[in-house]
């Protein structure tokens, strides 16, 4: 996708241009001051000599002159009490020497040899001395060296305004957005607390612009904390919603719902709590809070949403109505609702727990819940004491049956929710008007950190801060920038509703208590009939549901996809294409390779291989300044002429055609071939995993632990259950998220590992009871 953020480290660079361009004038200009000083002091003792050098006079200056370098050299051994020994005794030594030699100077002048000899041995040595002292003090033989780190470089020109001193800085990644570091604080004298509230003096001693530096701490040590800086001026345009990032996957797996600062993704894996989201009016919480979360949630295979707003009716959620399991928009229906699920809850809770479940768990048999309440003050308002406590014990009850709730408001204080509602929330915050708001919508660790929301306001709608779980300790002070949908509010209300229409909740298998509470927007059967065949969907398996046939091909295509863009990047930057090179470089077969070529010739980035060779030319040069977005498209759309053949087996992948070839007749010996090989009709779900599941006994029986997704003889199994390739990568996907099996990757090829088959015995057992 195309990531509007602008580069961080070129920010550094380009924030202190003018200090590292004196740098190198500097590093020579620091060894000048001593050799000046010389200079000036033997044109101060010709001048003295020439002046007071004659008798009578000669005796007073030598009096004067004897007790201005005693005065001196006890000054400057005081005030230097604060540095090392040696470099005391340097100070001192230094001034001692130079008086002493300007008195004798002054006496004799510059003609007498000891007066010469110690001018140019002496002071020379001298300030030498004091050349050595700078050279090892830039170069990281001192405290205060940065060793070359432009990081460290600049933080060492800030950390005394910041009150930081005696801290160091290392980089430890430098990517195209973002320039990351670790901080180490003197031991005992300060901690990650004291640099994060000193953020803003480090950002003005590093001359960044305001937001640059976020500061967190180390959970492993309380003498360390990590330094990121980025450009915060790049999330504060628009940024386009790329598309769902994990189509037909588990809800286990996390959601993408925006951008850092840094130029991260935002990976939110929201399973096992709740989340608030709050913000003024005009800050975007709708469509950055609740578009972005929920058109991920509804992408997913194992999830539902029920959704509750008496307020706006279907200006915010309107839209959203096809891919919801459930819609609420006035109090009637809301309590119903309410009361619904919380009569499901111990019900769902006692199925999880006759079958070895302490929790919900992915591929358990339950399709995971979501509660989602737009301005959840009006309805709190609205309904009565009665309903609010089971709101409430719904809150306390839902997470161990498999559920989360998500309470959207502009101001979570006490007059608006139960305060025990917000305690039990992760935040999600978008901008306030008020600063003194910004202690309802934040966690205590973000109030530490000294967030500052309310400085967006409604400049910059779309921007949050969130924390929650999943969130890594390095982001939860990091402002990000959910996604748009449109550059207005028609187009966005199209995308947004063509999105729902392409994940509806109809066409989602779904467990009993699920089906009980559904009313989908738009059902494919007539809607006299919609609740009686709900009803009839048979109780789940302890096995996870299969997905629909279109999820298994967008997620083959999804993986392909990947794969294709790292071919596209790999061919510009060579400028050169043929299987073999592919093959070499990515470790994947040689009918993969021909694959990838067609694709890319499809796409335009290689031409047709030349008569009788394999090589192709590349269409794409290595310096064009396209070249980079045509490799990011690549990886965002794939190619839909591979995702279509991810439905049928290829009888011969090593024959390959290009678009322009023409088109033959199979032979009457093809013909026939191809009418004995036609797959048997596909096995009833349950009944193509159990003959898989069968099929991994038999092989952990017979001491072969390993194969892969074409392994001959589970490719015989395969075609027995009349599945293609997607299928049985959706099932053995499902069995390495269950733990059943462990994967690792070597290129394109994933090798499979029996690990534990417990699952697969427990789920039989709950079968039969």
């Amino acid at each position: 996708m195309a990531r509007k953020t602008t580069q961080s480290l070129q920010l550094v660079q380009d924030a202190t241009m003018d200090r590292l361009a004196a740098s190198a004038v500097s590093k020579v200009g620091v060894l000048v001051p001593p050799w000046a000083v010389l200079g000036l002091e033997a044109a101060a003792g010709a001048i003295s000599h020439a002046t007071w050098g004659q008798a009578p006079a000669v005796t007073w200056a030598a009096v004067g002159c004897t007790l201005g370098s005693t005065v001196l050299t006890g000054l400057t051994w005081a005030i230097t009490h604060q540095r090392r020994l040696i470099g005391r005794l340097h100070a001192t030594a230094t001034t001692a020497a130079a008086s002493v030699w300007f008195t004798t100077a002054t006496i004799t002048g510059l003609d007498a040899p000891v007066v010469n000899g110690a001018l140019f041995f002496g002071g020379a040595t001298l300030a030498l001395s004091w050349n050595i002292r700078t050279v090892i003090r830039n170069t990281g033989g001192d405290s205060d060296g940065d060793g070359g780190d432009a990081l460290g470089s600049l933080f060492n020109r800030a950390k005394e305004q910041a009150g930081l001193k005696g801290s160091r800085v290392r980089a430890t990644e430098v990517t195209a957005h973002k320039v990351k570091g670790l901080m180490q604080l003197p031991p005992g004298e300060k901690t990650a607390d004291d640099a994060i509230k000193a953020t803003d003096r480090i950002e003005s001693g590093m001359q960044l612009p305001p937001g640059s530096v976020i500061v967190a701490r180390d959970d492993d040590r309380a003498d360390h904390a990590h330094i990121t800086v980025s450009d915060p001026r790049a999330i504060r345009r628009p940024i386009s919603w790329p598309g769902a990032s994990h189509p037909g996957a588990s809800i286990d797996k996390p959601l993408r719902i925006g951008l850092y600062q840094d130029g991260d993704d935002v990976q939110y894996r929201f399973v096992g709590h709740h989340l608030q989201v709050m913000g003024m009016t005009g800050s975007g919480k709708s469509i950055g809070g609740a578009w972005n979360i929920i058109g991920e949630i509804i992408t997913r295979c194992d999830a539902a949403v029920f959704s509750i707003d008496i307020s706006k009716d279907d200006q915010t959620m309107g839209p959203l109505r096809e891919g919801l399991h459930r819609f609420e928009t006035t109090k009637a229906g809301a309590v119903e609702l309410i009361r619904a699920i919380h009569a499901e809850i111990p019900k769902r809770t006692k199925w999880l727990a006759s079958r070895g479940y302490s929790n919900w768990e992915p591929g358990c048999g339950l399709t995971y819940w979501y509660l989602h309440i737009e301005e959840i003050a009006k309805l709190v308002n609205e309904i009565g004491g009665q309903d609010e406590e089971l709101l409430g014990e719904i809150l306390k009850e839902i997470r161990s049956a498999g559920g989360s709730v998500i309470l959207s408001l502009q101001r979570a204080d006490y007059t608006q929710i139960p305060t025990i509602f917000r305690s039990q929330m992760a935040k999600m915050c978008f901008g306030l008007s008020d600063p003194d708001d910004v202690k309802y919508g934040v966690s205590s660790r973000q109030r530490k950190a000294d967030v500052e929301p309310h400085e967006w306001e409604d400049h910059y709608p779309g921007m949050a801060y969130l924390d929650g779980k999943s969130v890594r300790p390095t982001h939860y002070a990091m402002p990000l920038r959910t996604f748009t949908w449109g550059r207005n509010s028609a187009e966005a209300r199209a995308a947004m509703a063509a999105h729902a229409a392409a994940y509806p909740a109809a066409g989602k298998q779904a467990d009993p208590f699920t089906a009980a509470l559904t009313r989908t927007a738009a059902p494919t059967v007539p809607a006299a009939s919609t609740g009686a065949a709900a009803m009839a969907i048979p109780m789940p398996a302890a096995h996870p549901a299969p997905a629909a046939a279109h999820d298994e091909h967008a997620e083959f295509a999804a993986d392909f996809a990947d794969l294709l863009g790292d071919a596209a990047q790999l061919v510009i930057a060579t400028q050169h294409a043929s299987p073999a090179m592919l093959q070499r470089k990515l470790r994947i077969a040689w009918e993969d390779c021909l694959r990838l070529l067609e694709a890319l010739e499809r796409k335009g980035v290689v031409g047709p291989p030349a008569p009788g060779g394999d090589d192709r030319p590349v269409l794409v040069g290595a310096d064009d300044r396209a070249a980079l977005g045509v490799v990011e498209h690549l990886r965002a759309t794939g190619d839909v002429v591979t995702a279509a053949l991810a439905r049928i087996d290829d009888p011969d992948p090593s024959l390959s055609a290009g678009p322009g070839d023409a088109v033959r007749e199979p032979t009457a010996a093809e013909a026939e071939t191809l009418q004995t090989d036609t797959p048997a009709a596909a096995m009833h779900p349950a009944d193509a995993r159990d003959l898989i599941h069968a099929w991994l006994r038999h092989r952990h029986q017979s001491g072969k632990h390993t194969f892969t997704a074409t392994d001959d003889d589970l490719t015989a199994v395969r075609h027995k259950t009349g599945n293609g390739r997607a299928w049985i990568y959706k099932v053995l996907t499902g069995l390495t998220d269950r733990g059943v099996l462990a994967v690792s990757k070597t290129g394109s090829t994933r090798t499979f590992t029996i690990t534990d088959l417990s699952p697969l015995e427990r789920e039989d057992y709950g079968r039969a009871a």
